[in-house]
């Protein structure tokens, strides 16, 4: 507890409290120390109850602000500190520390610790230093603040022996270049380095230090002869007390430096020399310890650190390595082109080169191979290499395996028999294409083409780049025709415009449209006369298509060839007794003798001849509707159709013409439809389908039995009934499958009713609701046990809560009880199982088990999305999930069979913290937990204060500024943002981006107003600063223009300029400097300050508020009297700022002629 007046400190050890005010008293105890005969108990909230009187009655009651609680008691050093505002980070772990229930360092004795409220002259009292203070865990916890101790050596002989240390390098072989101990305790005398190349090989010695080398029987300090030798290095004389440090150089050891240290990328003894996975270090004997006044209990070893240093065996083609896996493994860097656990080959596609270390000079990457994409890896051949020892020119990579049919070193030929088109891409797939040569029309049956455009070795007459067609005006390519092809041989009078060509394969000549044959020398069919100059080659024949039997003629006199009743040249008139010429030519009248009447003829234009009575058609030679044609000797009569309207079809009366069969309806027959068909009977009017079915049922009446036709009655079996026959009489059933007549019913004697069953199944009435069966003689569903004597079942009874149905064994009775349920009725949970339950598909309930744990996913640095699965063995048909973060319990679920996947979002989570999920499954009968998962949140956007500062000075053209690091309790800070943006419309500041707290920003502007903000940026979002203003120093001002200089009188002259453009600061001062020229243009009279003005001029005025500045800007034109007539005069300009001062180039003018009315000139003229 802190108070600002009175500081008051509570330390509580179990039953013990001891009670400080202002720190410690001068004997470094408390104030008082009392002993409490109760325990510390929480009162209210807001006020804490600590302690009690010896008799109990009263209680210190108080209000306790500004405290601090530790997890441990605090010593009294430690308390010492708290009164110095100095709130230590307590250490769990004691380092020579006393312990809460000693909280005192003994006066006399500071080795010992003792209580507050004991004398010095105490025996209760124990050593300060804890067995486990200093694990030898802490030479490599990167805290020279922590520190391993030995234990103390008890004589001289055990000093001599030492100690031992191993090092595992863990995960593989790597490069070492220093090893350094720094040493808490007085340093050893001797000390041996040795290492392990691989794990497999033996120790070997590395480095000897000593104070005197002969101990290890070498010299000190002894040469080097080789990279790998080992020597002996001597330890000064008068080393540090405590602090010492021993350092081993493995590439410079000691005063004599080792060979090729300065080369060692190419001296390959010396990278085997640097190379490890183990380092052992023993500890001999010791300095100042041994002499006689010191104390034995300071004989032991302290080692603060051991920092190894050195590097993966990357081969120099990698910046980082993963040393977690097993073994590490190199992250090659990708501009190598390496692969391998330590990039030690090239890739496949990169051995244009020779595989090469990299050195601190020279990367040497591997080198591609160009095999045009045909290729997956290639080799170096050094008989192809034209600079072998050069690694940046020349290679000699041979591409492996050349695919897609290409060849060469570089998979840039194509193999025999196949060719690469002219400007095709060489690293296409398809860029070697089959020559595809014809061997018939190749020369000497060759396959082979020219590698570029794949021609191949054509016949006389063949060409083609595969030889595969004949050349222009021959044709038929053949194998053994010397020259490939024959001549066409065509008729040109026949051919389109005289051609000569033919088709390759037939010899078909190019034919005009109406010639013919395979030279074009004829007539096609259907024309005559070829001649030459006929586009069409030959005249059509223009035979009638009605009159003649085709469209051909006689080539030379065009006589058409014509049917029989037609005649002339082109057949297009019908002969005598036809008429009517069309599609069909010229039809006979062609009239029946019998039908007609005699003498008569048919009409010209129809045909049609001249009937009897009832005798009708063209030609006469069918009967009207109603009559039927009957043929008679060598005539035919035309006799009534007489259909009876109750058999025919919608009461027709018309009949078949050619039969005299009236149109019956369906299941009549007759000549007439007057009676019904075999199997049917009644036939009446109203009846669609005349007559009915008999319908006799096949498996009670004879085979082939037909029913009476007016009744329909069927022909029964033996105890058949019915019409049909389809009916058993009483005490008969019908037999099933189909089977013909009737079986007996079989009824039970007891358990049916009587004798009688349904007549179609055979069903006999059951005389009790228990009775089940065709002949009720077995028990129903849900009842057993038949009893043929009374023909009753008894029923099941089995418990609905833990059977799976109610139904049980026909015989015995069981029921078919749930997973977790037993008992004849299946009433009883099985053992280890409670709570019987009709909604358990179970039955019981047991303790789940094999929870899985909780899956999280990271939303954001506040959320984790959680889900889990039910457990392997749920046990039970209700469960009841409990998730717990940290031990607590956040939230609860209930779930039912059948289960399913849970979620939980977990919100208002701190950022970037690690929490641990498990998760609690619970039935009726117990509960089971899943094993501990923890996830941590994503960082956060920092919180806390940020601010910006700078340092002055300020320059004029840089501002260095620096903040101080934020909280990183929402994650760590990746980097900060600099922003920085001018006041005022001139050229940007570049920002800063980075890790760093402290930055300069060049190129600034001097005396100009920039605003900087700074953001604390995690993973998460940003924390920004507030918004600082910083105002650059001023600078001596630059680009001042000359004046101008006006002529006003003979002794006057007018003088203005402006202010400079760059001010850089504030103007508070011009000067106007003269000098007067001769005639000649040389100087007559020295420079001189002729004018002066002093005032404020802003370098921003429009942005200046009009009370920022009293004064008034000076001035920037006067007036220059009292000079001579017509005289040069230069002038120069001089600016004056806070920061130094500018000079303008000078300026020539001249006053006016003596005389001269108020004339102006102006002249300029720099010099």
């Amino acid at each position: 507890m802190w108070r600002k007046r009175n500081p008051r400190t509570l330390l509580v050890h179990q039953t013990k409290i001891s009670f400080f005010i202002n720190g410690l008293e001068k004997d470094n105890a408390a104030f008082d120390a009392r002993t409490l005969s109760g325990s510390i108990t929480d009162f209210a909230s807001g006020t804490m109850q600590i302690g009690q009187s010896l008799n109990g009655s009263e209680q210190f009651v108080g209000r306790m602000q500004d405290f601090r609680l530790y997890q441990v008691a605090l010593t009294n050093r430690e308390i010492q500190e708290v009164f110095s505002r100095d709130l230590p980070r307590l250490h769990i772990q004691s380092h020579c520390r006393c312990p809460g229930s000693h909280p005192r360092v003994h006066r006399l004795e500071q080795r010992y610790c003792i209580p507050n409220d004991a004398e010095d002259t105490t025996k209760n009292r124990v050593l300060r230093l804890n067995p486990e203070a200093h694990p030898l865990s802490f030479v490599n916890d990167n805290n020279v603040g922590t520190s391993w101790v030995s234990h103390v050596f008890t004589n001289m002989t055990q000093l001599s022996q030492g100690v031992t240390i191993s090092i595992d390098l863990e995960n593989g072989q790597y490069q070492v270049f220093y090893i350094i101990i720094q040493f808490s305790s007085p340093q050893p005398t001797a000390v041996r380095i040795q290492r392990k190349k691989e794990d497999s090989l033996d120790w070997e010695d590395w480095q000897y230090f000593a104070r005197n080398c002969s101990t290890f029987r070498m010299k000190n300090n002894g040469d080097l002869a080789n990279s790998d030798s080992v020597n002996c290095l001597q330890l000064p004389n008068f080393p540090p007390y405590s602090c010492g440090n021993v350092t081993f150089s493995v590439l410079t050891p000691g005063p004599n430096q080792r060979p090729g240290y300065n080369n060692f990328y190419n001296t390959p003894s010396l990278q085997e020399f640097v190379k490890a996975t183990q380092v052992r270090l023993h500890f001999h004997g010791q300095y100042h310890t041994t002499e006689t006044p010191v104390s034995p209990r300071h004989r032991y070893y302290g080692v603060n650190e051991i920092t190894i240093t050195g590097r993966c065996q990357c081969y120099g083609h990698a910046n980082h390595c993963d040393t977690t896996s097993q073994p590490y493994r190199c992250l090659c860097s990708q501009e190598s082109f390496t692969e391998g656990l330590h990039c030690d080959r090239c890739l496949p596609l990169y051995n244009n080169k020779p595989f090469r270390q990299s050195d601190h000079v020279h990367a040497f990457n591997c080198k591609p191979c160009e095999c045009n994409s045909h290729s997956r890896s290639c080799h170096y051949n050094i008989s192809v290499d034209p600079f072998p020892f050069e690694h940046y020119r020349g290679g000699g990579g041979v591409c492996d395996d050349c695919e897609h049919n290409t060849a060469g070193k570089n998979c840039e030929l194509c193999k025999d028999y196949f060719f690469r088109q002219v400007g095709a891409d060489p690293s296409a797939i398809d860029v070697c294409r089959p020559c595809d040569c014809d061997k018939v029309g190749t020369r000497n049956s060759s396959f082979l083409c020219d590698q570029i455009g794949g021609q191949c070795n054509c016949k006389r007459h063949v060409s083609g780049r595969q030889c595969n067609q004949c050349q222009n005006g021959f044709y038929n390519l053949q194998e053994w025709d010397p020259d490939g092809c024959s001549p066409c041989n065509c008729n040109t009078s026949g051919t389109v415009d005289g051609d000569i060509t033919c088709h390759p394969n037939s010899g078909q000549c190019k034919c005009k449209a109406n010639v013919i044959g395979l030279r074009c020398d004829h007539c096609n069919f259907g024309f005559k006369f070829l001649q030459s100059f006929n586009d069409d080659g030959c005249e059509p024949c223009q035979c009638n298509l009605h009159g003649s039997v085709n469209r051909l003629c006689n080539p030379l006199s065009g006589q058409c060839e014509c049917k029989k009743e037609a005649k002339g040249l082109q057949c297009d008139t019908c002969r005598e007794h036809f008429y009517g010429l069309d599609a069909t030519g010229c039809k006979a009248c062609d009239c029946d003798v019998a039908g007609s009447r005699p003498g008569t003829v048919c009409d010209a234009w129809t045909g049609q001849c001249v009937c009897k009575p009832n005798v009708g058609g063209r030609r006469c030679s069918e009967c009207v509707e109603g009559y039927f044609y009957q043929p008679q000797n060598r005539s035919f009569l035309c006799l009534p159709c007489n259909c009876d309207r109750t058999g025919t079809v919608n009461g027709s009366l018309l009949c078949d013409k050619s039969t005299g069969q009236c149109p019956c309806k369906l299941g009549v027959t007759g000549l007439h439809c007057n009676q019904c068909e075999s199997h049917r009977y009644h036939l009446t009017v109203g009846s669609f389908q005349g007559c009915q079915m008999c319908e006799c049922d096949p498996l009670g009446t004879l085979p082939g039995t037909i029913c009476d036709p007016l009744s329909g009655q069927c022909p029964c079996l033996p105890n058949r009934q019915g019409r049909r026959c389809n009916q058993c009489q009483p005490g008969f059933y019908i037999s099933p499958g189909n089977a013909t007549g009737c079986l007996p019913c079989s009824c039970h004697t007891t358990g049916a009713v009587n004798h009688i069953c349904n007549s179609l199944t055979g069903q006999c009435v059951c005389q009790d609701a228990s009775i089940a069966g065709q002949s009720c003689d077995y028990c129903k569903d849900l009842y057993f046990g038949f009893d043929s004597l009374t023909g009753r079942c008894q029923p099941c009874n089995c418990h609905l809560s833990g059977a799976l149905n109610e139904t049980c064994h026909l015989v015995t009775g069981q029921c078919f009880c749930k997973r977790f349920v037993t008992g004849s009725k299946c009433d009883t949970c099985v053992p280890n199982a409670s709570h019987l339950d009709i909604s358990n598909p179970l039955g019981c309930s047991k303790t789940p088990s094999q929870q899985p744990p909780p899956r999280g996913q990271v939303q954001s640095s506040s959320a984790i999305n959680l889900s889990w699965s039910p457990p392997d063995s749920p046990n039970a048909h209700r469960l009841t999930y409990s998730l717990f973060r940290d031990d607590f319990e956040i939230y609860t679920v209930e779930d039912q069979y059948p289960y399913s996947i849970q979620y939980f979002l977990d919100t208002a989570l701190v950022p970037y913290t690690s929490y641990s999920y498990y998760i609690l499954t619970s039935s009726v009968h117990g509960s089971t937990r899943s094993t501990a998962v923890t996830y941590r949140t994503k960082p956060g956007t920092p919180v806390g204060s940020l601010n910006l500062s700078y340092i002055s000075p300020v320059s004029s053209d840089s501002v260095t500024l620096t903040w101080a690091s934020p909280s990183n309790r929402s994650g760590p800070i990746e980097k900060y943002i600099l922003s920085c943006a001018p006041l005022h419309d001139v050229q940007p500041c570049s920002p800063y981006e980075g890790p760093e707290t402290t930055t300069t920003i060049w190129n600034l502007l001097p005396f100009t107003k920039y605003h900087f903000a700074v953001q604390a940026c995690t993973s998460g979002g940003c924390l920004h600063s507030t918004p600082l203003t910083v105002t650059t120093a001023q600078a001596a001002p630059r680009r001042l223009g000359p004046p101008k200089v006006r002529k006003i009188s003979s002794t006057e002259l007018h003088v203005e300029w402006a202010p400079p453009m760059e001010p850089n600061g504030i103007i508070i001062r011009y000067e106007l400097y003269m000098k007067r020229l001769k005639s000649s243009g040389e100087t007559r009279s020295a420079e001189s300050q002729v004018f002066q003005s002093s005032g404020w001029l802003g370098p921003h005025p429009l942005a200046e508020s009009a009370n920022e500045n009293a004064l008034e800007p000076p001035e920037t034109t006067t007036v220059i009297t009292g000079l001579e007539p017509y005289t040069k005069y230069k002038f120069r300009v001089l600016a004056v700022n806070m920061a130094g001062s500018v000079s303008s180039a000078w300026t020539t003018g001249r006053t006016g002629e003596s005389g001269e009315d108020q004339c102006f000139e102006l002249y300029f003229e720099n010099t």
